[in-house]
């Protein structure tokens, strides 16, 4: 390959262009037919990938296809040079508005700095594809809205976690990308590394963060939800009877998180009876509460499925938004909301054919008297026979809960404000006369008389409380609940019927999830941010003291236990296997391998729940 350089000068009337394009050609031919002359140096303001201007490189991180050309200009008002890390290149002295091309001909993530100043960074990953290597075809914006957005805020304006914007990246790239990688102890950052991002998606990822975000409105509306509402199988077409020999009451429903499906499982038998395709990181499940056919589930990327248990197959599916996270049936069966966190509503839909009703936008004063746009942190309903016919919302950034009749043709809502900052999980007392729900910021769980729709305590918990779909059981003549900590390791337990705190136990570390079995002696919990994230906690009911602690795998959670409370099955996210114990005596009684990354699993029990669906 003949490389040539050239030295440009930019000319009144667009000469320089006219030079440009000359020296080109004459390069090119003297190089001969086919062959490419690179001009590394060209004192010319065209044609550029990165911009080095403010003290900051524009892409911050650029993904490229193996053998492009690169091109840097130099945006200062004084010459600068570019030193890449381990000799990749090295560029000559750019004047102001000089540019330099590089050849970017292997595979590999180059770091570089200006010589004058290795504070002001920049890199580039290269892949035979380039951008397209990456998050599964997702772009680094998509990917932080699924992976970070919950903690750090849709617009990284920080939550629970700190700002994500660009003022307050303060440190050198090395120290986030290493924090991104293997997260940061003691706290809830975990280890993406560990999660299964490779270090190129980190660096993008990285990229993005050090980018302004853009101020634009993300829009969903009611139009664009039913264009995109398909049936997939014509449900008059379906067998009246299952075609499997699962136990209906009994199926054990595991998301396997990248790879766009759910396993399902015999919770009698521990076998493999089929996959549901769905979408994106399948998150909220619901179950309906009058048909053992019928379960519902919502991909964080905004698309609902109505599925089929019968025959393990989507029926029916509809997109509600474009970032959800939030799932609940109401009680009769009529009714689905979905809680998105982009855009800022919650979608009510006809559960039976998925069509939606109303769109409501997620919107108010926050506890500091500030008007927000806020995501829905989570949906749930009240029982009609108990208190009413009610679904629950919670706006996390608002600090507000929503009480809204479903009974009604309008739905109309009732709204409970300053109940706290960073709402998150939720449940119900098992009479529904209560809502208890964690305050993150805070460090407090809020209980709510869902009748009266008043705010009577804040329990005072912990670090972070997460309560998850919630733990609550009967001992002692008491009823309790309980929630694990994410911020902290600790599981607190309170009285439901005063509201003070019974115990507070330590764990190994911070954890996101506790389930609790009227027919168990224990509550399981998970400590999946622990520095060793393989520990599950048993404690007695009755005691509230640690009975066991199961050990196996690399990183445990969500345990979930069969409809009898006998066995209880643990994800080993990063092991990629479920793993299920004999409930009473801790013994491993079969592994469930060939799973592509098992994270949530979901009984179908559940729809019995009082909890809230």
């Amino acid at each position: 390959m003949t490389r040539k350089w050239a030295m440009i000068f930019v000319l009144p009337g667009g000469l320089g262009l006219v030079w440009l394009v000359f020296l080109a050609l004459a390069s090119r031919t003297q190089a001969g037919a086919g062959s490419t002359a690179f001009l590394p140096l060209i004192f010319s303001p065209l044609n550029y990938d990165i911009l080095l201007d403010g003290a900051a490189f524009t892409p911050h991180v650029l993904a490229v296809e193996t053998g492009t050309a690169v091109t840097w200009k130099n945006g200062e008002s004084t010459p600068q040079s570019i030193t890449a890390g381990w000799g990749a290149f090295n560029s000559p002295e750019l004047p102001p508005h000089g540019l330099f091309n590089w050849p970017a001909n292997t595979p590999g993530i180059y770091t570089y700095t200006t010589a004058a100043d290795s504070s002001i960074e920049g890199a580039l990953v290269v892949s035979e594809n380039g951008a397209a290597d990456w998050f599964n075809g997702r772009t680094p914006a998509q990917a932080y809205a699924d992976s970070c957005a919950g903690c750090h805020g849709a617009d990284r304006a920080g939550g629970i976690g700190p700002a994500l914007l660009p003022g307050a990246l303060t440190e050198n790239d090395a120290f986030y990308v290493d924090t991104i990688k293997n997260g940061r102890p003691g706290t809830i950052m975990p280890g993406w590394g560990n999660l299964g991002l490779r270090d190129e998606e980190i660096w993008l990822l990285f990229g993005y963060l050090r980018t302004e975000p853009e101020g634009a409105d993300v829009l969903w509306t009611m139009a664009d939800i039913q264009a995109s509402h398909t049936i997939l199988i014509d449900e008059s077409t379906l067998p009246i009877t299952p075609t499997h020999s699962g136990n209906l009451d009994n199926l054990m429903l595991v998301t396997e998180r990248e790879a766009e499906r759910i396993a399902v499982f015999d919770g009698d038998t521990h076998t493999l009876l089929g996959r549901i395709n769905t979408s994106y990181r399948a998150h909220g499940y619901a179950f309906d509460p009058t048909n053992d056919r019928w379960a519902y589930n919502i991909g964080r990327d905004g698309w609902l499925f109505k599925m089929d248990l019968y025959t393990l197959q989507p029926v029916t599916k509809v997109r509600v938004g474009l970032d959800s996270r939030g799932l609940a049936i109401s009680d009769d069966g009529h009714y689905l909301i979905a809680g998105n966190f982009a855009p800022y509503t919650a979608v009510i839909l006809d559960a039976h054919t998925l069509q939606p009703l109303k769109v409501i936008d997620t919107e108010g004063y926050d506890p500091d008297g500030r008007w927000v746009q806020s995501r829905v942190a989570i949906t749930s309903d009240v029982a009609p026979g108990l208190v009413g016919p009610y679904f629950i919302i919670a706006l996390k950034e608002a600090g507000q809960v929503w009480r809204i009749d479903f009974s009604q043709p309008d739905f109309p809502i009732t709204k409970l404000t300053n109940v706290g900052r960073i709402l998150h999980d939720g449940f119900l007392s098992p009479d529904n006369g209560r809502f208890y729900l964690a305050s993150q910021e805070d460090n407090s769980m809020a209980v709510i008389d869902v009748t009266n729709w008043t705010l009577v305590a804040q329990i005072a918990t912990g670090d972070t409380p997460h309560p998850g779909s919630g733990a609550v059981w009967e001992a002692n003549g008491q009823t309790y609940g309980a929630t694990t900590h994410a911020g902290e390791g600790l599981v607190t337990i309170w009285n439901l019927a005063d509201n003070q705190i019974a115990a507070q136990i330590p764990t190994s570390g911070p954890g996101l999830f506790i389930r609790a079995h009227e027919q168990n002696p224990y509550i399981w919990a998970d400590t999946m941010f622990a520095s060793s994230p393989n520990q599950i906690y048993v404690i007695d009911k009755e005691t509230f003291t640690v009975t066991h602690v199961i050990t196996d795998g690399l990183m445990t959670l969500h345990p979930e236990l069969t409809n009898d409370g006998q066995f209880v099955y643990i994800s080993d996210w990063q092991g990629e296997v479920v793993r299920v114990y004999n409930a009473q005596t801790f013994a491993l009684v079969a592994e469930l391998p060939d799973l592509i990354t098992p994270t949530g699993i979901f009984n179908t029990s559940r729809r019995y729940e009082m909890l809230g669906h």
